[in-house]
């Protein structure tokens, strides 16, 4: 039996029930996992955390995920945008301190990191630690705070995929070693019977390329389901909203409302909005394939996975960790553009449910 700590982000609490948030679900399910071993599991993490083991609060409030997205200059008084970063990085710095002075107040066997901010103050933790590398290399910020001749005396990083070790490993960082993300399996199920939709869930973000998805969903003939909470205003006001035909946003089962949609299915773009595990459950299920056109590396990409636990094929760009978790052909397809997504997703009947989520 050990006692650990894990430490989240201040972003997002930590909860079964959040509908976005890849690192703060991937702590969720440690906690779940490591407790359910018999573990003396502790979470540091804002106040309306809900993990399954013990919570420390770190900040009262969280920061939110859409705060780490800048929208172009001239979109609100410099004022107000300066007050907000500061608020921002006071809360970061909160969170900071509070979780160190709370390591070094117990006798833990190891302090397990996920958030970046935190890498700095790593060697003022008397425990054995690591840190879970879950972003991509930013310069801006370790080039600011670390320098990898540094870093590497004290700092245990662990990446998440061999693309974003290769990267850090790059920039002279020295990365122990990698380890896949895990999902929940029994969160999700197979199911056979496709309907004639394909479907897209993550922020909506120019990085995420739901622009894409759906021009290759159209070109397909088939409905595009687009679901995710909207991270730059401006970009699904310019180049998804003018597409939608149909906004399910507001309803609750959103299978049920998609399948209830007046008109024939073909070339419509349906928005579903924020989906939590429950919602996107059938989604994924029911989706001939799940599109990924992503314009910027994933370190990892929980949605592949969980597309592939329900039997759904993955149609991305080879981009960061594609290549280690799509087997061309097996599970999914890699492709470079629209033109090759459009056709991918005419192949993708070729392909066996229970494959994807064995492969899974």
């Amino acid at each position: 039996k050990m006692k650990i700590l894990q430490v989240s982000t201040p972003f997002l609490p930590i909860r079964e029930d959040l509908k976005y948030g890849g690192t703060e679900r991937v702590v969720f399910l440690l906690d779940q996992e490591l407790n359910r071993l018999g573990h003396d599991v502790t979470v540091a993490a804002p106040k309306t955390s809900k993990p399954i083991g013990k919570l420390y609060r770190t900040i009262e409030v969280d920061i939110g995920v859409s705060d780490n997205f800048i929208e172009e200059e001239g979109k609100e008084d410099d004022s107000i945008s300066l007050t907000r970063q500061i608020n921002q990085t006071n809360l970061r710095l909160e969170h900071i301190a509070r979780t160190v002075r709370f390591a070094n107040s117990q006798d833990f066997d190891v302090v397990h990191i996920h958030d970046d901010n935190v890498v700095p103050f790593m060697p003022l933790i008397n425990s054995p630690s690591l840190l879970t590398l879950h972003c991509y290399y930013s310069g801006e910020f370790w080039d600011s705070f670390l320098h990898p001749n540094i870093t590497n005396l004290s700092v245990n990083l662990v990446s998440i995929s061999k693309d974003q070790k290769r990267i850090y490993e790059q920039y002279g960082f020295k990365v122990r070693d990698v380890v896949y993300n895990g999902v929940d399996e029994n969160k999700f199920s197979l199911s056979n019977i496709k309907n004639d939709f394909v479907f897209s869930l993550g922020i909506i973000h120019p990085r995420k390329g739901q622009h894409e998805a759906i021009e290759a969903g159209k070109r397909s003939g088939l409905d595009v389901i687009i679901a995710g909470n909207i991270g730059i205003p401006s970009y699904f006001e310019k180049e998804i909203a003018p597409n939608i035909t149909h906004d399910i946003s507001n309803q609750e089962n959103k299978l049920e409302a998609y399948l209830d949609l007046p008109g024939e299915s073909g070339g419509r773009v349906v928005y579903a909005g924020e989906v939590n595990d429950v919602q996107k459950k059938d989604l994924f299920s029911n989706a001939r394939a799940f599109l990924m056109p992503i314009t910027r590396p994933e370190p990892f990409g929980l949605v592949m996975v969980e597309a592939m636990l329900s039997g759904t094929p993955v149609i991305a760009y080879r981009c960061g960790s594609v290549p280690e978790i799509v087997s061309d052909g097996k599970n999914g397809y890699i492709v470079k553009d629209v033109d090759e997504m459009k056709k991918a997703i005419s192949k993708v009947e070729n392909l066996s449910s229970q494959e994807c989520r064995d492969y899974a």
